[in-house]
């Protein structure tokens, strides 16, 4: 299989992956991604968010392979949305896609994402609770209600019209993206609705899209100490926001 080479002047998808510690599952999440996005210029940049397994090994090792894939070392974790911003910060693309590191959003969606913003729109967000979105992994009740709950006080605190702020992947013309992650305050679970009030706040954009979702295991989320700190932080974003 042929590799494109990641060149400046190139129109390009830069793919910034945060993780960390996920040995078992980012080498699958590379092969998908790799193998799909082959035949245009593109760039994967996986963000080792204060790994301390053999993630950073597994990233390398591929990346002697593959060209296109570019490890972004921190020793000390930064959060989930430190990282993007780190690899945003990095990305020479025009079009950037986030992608979680297990790949639960399939790589047929993420390129369909990348086609929107190639088209002009400034921000794509994937969607599980859009009428033609595919679960293909049925979420035990608890999560789907705290999830749906955390969507609703998202809607009351912020007025953002959107049914799924927290599905990971996202995809943003980069002229966008680095327009807000200077001013983004919140690193932690309420990353993603900063980002997106802020670009709303800009003026940007922003579709949500149906995607199929893909339960992946190995998470090391404790969703007993998750979803109290997931409301606490968004409540926190609201209480501080300026202007």
């Amino acid at each position: 299989m042929a590799v494109i080479p990641v060149n400046q002047e190139q129109d390009m998808v830069s793919i910034v992956i945060p993780a960390y510690n996920e040995e078992t599952r980012i080498l699958d999440t590379l092969n998908e991604l790799n193998d799909y996005f082959s035949n245009i210029p593109h760039e994967i940049l996986v963000v080792m968010d204060g790994c301390t397994d053999s993630t950073a090994d597994i990233v390398e090792e591929f990346a002697g392979t593959y060209p296109t894939i570019r490890s972004v070392p921190h020793p000390v974790k930064l959060g989930k949305g430190g990282g993007i911003i780190l690899g945003i910060n990095q990305a020479l693309g025009n079009v950037i896609a986030i992608v979680d590191a297990d790949g639960a959003v399939p790589p047929h969606d993420v390129g369909k994402m990348v086609d929107m913003a190639a088209d002009g729109i400034d921000c794509v967000i994937s969607s599980r609770y859009l009428p033609k979105s595919v679960i293909h992994t049925t979420q035990p009740g608890h999560r789907i209600l705290a999830s749906r709950g955390f969507n609703a006080l998202v809607k009351l605190l912020f007025a953002l019209p959107f049914k799924d702020t927290q599905c990971g992947c996202k995809v943003l013309r980069a002229e966008a993206a680095l327009k807000v992650v200077g001013e983004i305050q919140t690193f932690d679970y309420a990353f993603d609705v900063e980002l997106l009030w802020r670009l709303g706040k800009h003026g940007y954009n922003i579709v949500e899209v149906p995607v199929e979702w893909r339960h992946r295991e190995g998470s090391k989320l404790d969703l007993k100490k998750v979803i109290p700190q997931m409301f606490s932080a968004v409540i926190k974003l609201r209480l501080k926001r300026k202007g």
